[in-house]
């Protein structure tokens, strides 16, 4: 059995399917949440975990790091960096880029910060700046940050060059897109949502037919869709897509479960799970797969957080009944995006996912070995 993280973390089993996880103790905040399930919240060598922290009804998120190490109780918070305009991304350099206001900042594990880039006045032009970028993501060469903003009532597509910090506007769009990723193997190739959208003057509630496409920094006039068949409306349809580490573009469909497409062969895409499903994720050879079903329907029912081995369709339950977060600490499921996430650690040997005991989120870890073994 894998050892315990760390004395700040605590055993659980779960009491239908008897899989234990590893919860992070109160060490900082009432919420504790890890990051959002496309941007690793272990660090590479798998040392270290990043995650938020928040003290409701406030609503800003500080961030936080805790140690690994069986034999540490090490853990840091850094209340400078309070990620409001684009959600963290771990550097492969060490700490992480994080977005505040109309800037990103470098945040070290030592607390050192810096502001490495500030949208420029002449792009805002007097405009309200609401996002910087979903979740901020690094081009395979390391050369660029994506950004995926939201200025005045448009959402744009850009790029940072981190060795001069120059900004590239690619394109605008009058309708909502958001949650764009770069390849981790193709350095110009990205892939970006459409997503729905609440216009914020007249209130009127807009969405989507189709989710995912195409878009590539060398080829300004791509913009294809990787998923056309599984049209969307409110939870039904393609939704949250994520990359494979060797390339392959991966994705949910509310209904169906989870599908793949290798853009390298081409083709139709293929289902790998099938059964309804949220937010989900995969190993680095795509064998192994988690997800959450459903965080959208926990006012009528428990949430689930699943593992499944794609050779075998072993499913196994690690969270059969998860508690809904409790109402002074979500709002209406919004104030801090609480859904579990869950979320393969870079060498697979946690699934990191945000957990809720007695409706009060922490971060959660479950060993591949033991899910595996089962």
């Amino acid at each position: 059995m894998k050892d315990l993280p760390s004395s700040l973390f605590r055993e659980r089993i779960d009491p239908q399917s008897g899989v234990r996880s590893f919860y992070l103790n109160e060490i900082l905040a009432p919420v504790q949440q890890h990051f959002y399930f496309v941007n690793a919240s272990v660090d590479a060598a798998e040392e270290n975990l990043w995650f938020t922290c928040a003290w409701p009804p406030s609503k800003p998120k500080t961030l936080a790091r805790v140690s690994l190490d069986p034999a540490k109780t090490e853990f840091q918070h850094y209340p400078q960096a309070a990620p409001d305009t684009a959600q963290p991304l771990l550097s492969p350099e060490g700490g992480l880029w994080f977005g505040s206001g109309h800037a990103l900042f470098h945040l070290e594990p030592s607390g050192e910060t810096r502001e490495i880039f500030r949208l420029p006045e002449s792009f805002v032009s007097g405009r309200r700046v609401d996002a910087l970028a979903t979740h901020l993501s690094l081009s395979a060469d390391g050369r660029f940050l994506l950004l995926d903003g939201s200025v005045g009532n448009e959402s744009f597509v850009g790029t940072v060059e981190l060795a001069s910090g120059e900004f590239d506007h690619l394109c605008t769009f009058p309708q909502r897109h958001d949650h764009a990723q770069f390849s981790p193997t193709h350095p110009t190739r990205f892939v970006l949502a459409r997503d729905q959208q609440t216009d914020p003057v007249s209130g009127r509630f807009l969405h989507h037919r189709q989710r995912s496409w195409l878009m590539d920094l060398e080829d300004p006039g791509l913009y294809q869709c990787l998923n056309p068949k599984h049209r969307c409306s409110p939870f039904f349809g393609a939704c949250h897509e994520w990359w494979a580490p060797d390339g392959v573009f991966c994705y949910i469909d509310y209904e169906q479960g989870g599908f793949e497409l290798d853009l390298e062969v081409g083709g139709e895409p293929v289902q790998v799970w099938s059964e309804p499903l949220c937010h989900a994720h995969c190993s680095r050879e795509r064998r192994y797969w988690c997800a959450d079903e459903s965080p959208y329907y926990w006012h009528e029912r428990p949430c689930k957080v699943l593992f499944y081995d794609r050779e075998t369709q072993k499913r196994v339950e690690i969270e059969s009944a998860m508690d809904r977060p409790l109402p002074g600490v979500t709002g209406v499921r919004g104030l801090y995006h609480i859904d579990p996430h869950p979320q393969f650690s870079p060498q697979d040997s946690w699934i990191v996912y945000t957990a809720t005991p007695e409706g009060r989120p922490t971060v959660a870890l479950s060993s591949v070995e033991e899910l595996n073994a089962l």
